[in-house]
């Protein structure tokens, strides 16, 4: 492998080119290749094709294989996940915080229901669920607090 790969349209593409030809140099199987890199021969090929950009563990695997210097990949690998990360789209802390709104009510249903079932028994309620019932409202409480904080922002 050279010390300078040719850039082409984008930082994931580069690295994809890079470990198409580690791959070729170790004259392995991507079936071949699983074994030592622990990923499957689906991931390998998403990493290959630069659909998804790779663990530094299988890239350093690859090298190894290869017999090339892990150092001249490292590179196009920072910004190969530089680029992935630039790319995603942040997600929304309102929706962000829905969720977790979601997954308080959850809990706090199940938890009454459990209480008014031990009640409609004449069984005495564990406390572990008057606890979870109150520490899911404070939740609530202050999960509508960080809404209305980022809304107004």
């Amino acid at each position: 492998m050279s010390n300078q790969l040719p850039e082409t349209a984008s930082p994931t593409e580069d690295l994809a080119g890079g470990l198409r030809s580690l791959q070729d140099r170790s004259g392995k199987t991507l079936r071949e290749l699983q074994a030592v890199t622990f990923a499957s021969d689906s991931a390998l090929s998403r990493y290959l094709s630069g659909r998804t950009v790779p663990p530094w563990k299988v890239v350093a695997a690859l090298c190894e294989q290869a017999g090339a210097d892990q150092g001249e990949l490292r590179p196009l690998w920072v910004r190969a996940r530089a680029a992935r990360r630039a790319h995603r789209s942040p997600v929304s802390p309102l929706l962000e915080l829905s969720v977790v709104e979601s997954h308080l009510g959850r809990i706090s249903r199940v938890a009454a229901a459990a209480i008014s079932e031990a009640r409609a028994q004449g069984d005495q309620v564990p406390e572990h669920l008057l606890i979870v019932l109150r520490l899911g409202a404070d939740a609530a409480d202050r999960l509508r607090m960080a809404q209305r904080l980022i809304s107004s922002s």
